[in-house]
């Protein structure tokens, strides 16, 4: 399970509720991944994850480019990454266990490495453009 820590705070309200958001909806595909799951609402959440990182990325994105974040397009290119690689586990996974173990360790990936080093970035440089009170 993933769990929401207040050193994962960017200090921006909306990217931090899309983040805690995010692992909400990764942690409810994780309790569907049991032995007597319902297949459908399983697959349910797993779209609603998918489709909530790339609602979640474009927010980001449209941020960094409203405050001419100058690693935005590197940025930019680890979300596509990302994109990408959930594409791979949704179309070849040949069994949904094998897929939900590729997805925890994508969202693990993405927890641990993303928001921990790569969005702290973000924090860093929205915070170096404020000036001090």
């Amino acid at each position: 399970m993933f769990e929401w820590t207040s050193d994962m705070s960017i200090d921006n309200g909306f990217i931090d509720e899309d983040h805690k958001k995010l692992i909400d909806i990764a942690n409810r595909v994780l309790l569907l991944n049991r032995p007597n799951r319902d297949a459908e609402e399983l697959k349910r959440a797993v779209r609603e994850l998918y489709d909530y990182v790339k609602y979640h990325f474009d927010r980001e994105e449209a941020l960094m480019r409203e405050i001419q974040y100058t690693d935005t397009e590197s940025h930019h290119q680890k979300h596509q990454s990302f994109v990408k690689e959930m594409n791979h586990y949704l179309t070849s996974s040949h069994h949904m266990h094998e897929m939900l173990d590729n997805f925890q360790k994508l969202m693990h990936e993405w927890v641990i490495h993303h928001i921990m080093e790569e969005d702290r970035k973000l924090n860093n440089f929205m915070k170096s453009r404020t000036p001090d009170p």
